[in-house]
């Protein structure tokens, strides 16, 4: 299964997460309802629904356009256990 995460390309900041059929747009849609950040500020990433794990945090790299795990101490996003779209912390 796939999965689509919106962020913030100004800070790497994980807005959302759509698993499943949903594409890019749709998830910056989402992440734009959800944030009210401005759709120039918003991108997609596509990734294995596997690649972020419980417990770890994560943020986008925009230059890379890549998932990457925070440092210690940096804000992140992550997933809980559980279907559908995961709660996303901080």
């Amino acid at each position: 299964m796939k999965t689509h995460i919106a962020y913030d390309t100004r800070s790497g900041q994980i807005i959302s997460a759509h698993h499943g059929p949903a594409d890019a747009d749709y998830a910056q849609q989402q992440a734009h309802d959800r944030s009210k950040i401005s759709r120039e500020h918003l991108a997609a990433i596509e990734i294995k629904s596997d690649a972020m794990q419980p417990g770890k945090l994560y943020k986008v790299d925009s230059k890379r356009k890549a998932l990457v795990e925070v440092a210690q101490g940096e804000k992140g996003g992550g997933f809980g256990g559980g279907g559908g779209t995961p709660p996303l912390r901080k």
